[in-house]
This record gives structure tokens, C-alpha cells and sequence, in this order.
């Protein structure tokens, strides 16, 4: 996992938490609240691939089977 895809991984890792582990929830949640980022955060997450976040997601969800 690359340093952009550890920021995002926070990111979308404390949403998940917040929203008792809806990833439906915790994605809107992390749409919606994108730009309270730092810019360091915002930049290092629009550099992912569809890839790269999907692996992110896809490694939260097998984590917390």
C-alpha cells in the first residue's frame, strides 16, 4: 500500500468506524466531507487510481469480516 492510499485508508477506516460499519454510510459520509481535508490529505487521494481505492476499500471490508 502506497503513502496516498495509507492517507485514504484513514480517512475512509474512521467514517467506517463512525457509521458502525456501513461502507454505504461511511463512503457517502466521506463524499460529502472530501473538502474538510487538509490539502496534503485532498491531493494525496485525487493522485489514487480507481484501482488503488478500490483495493483500499476491498482490504477495509476483508479486515473487518
Amino acid at each position: 500500500m502506497n503513502e496516498n492510499q495509507k492517507v485514504y485508508r484513514r480517512f475512509v477506516l474512521r467514517a467506517f468506524e463512525d457509521h458502525h460499519q456501513d461502507i454505504v454510510r461511511a463512503l457517502a459520509w466521506c463524499q460529502l466531507h472530501f473538502y474538510s481535508l487538509l490539502k496534503i490529505e485532498r491531493d494525496a487521494i485525487q493522485q489514487l487510481s480507481s484501482r488503488e481505492r478500490n483495493a483500499v476499500i476491498s482490504e477495509i471490508l476483508l479486515v473487518n469480516k
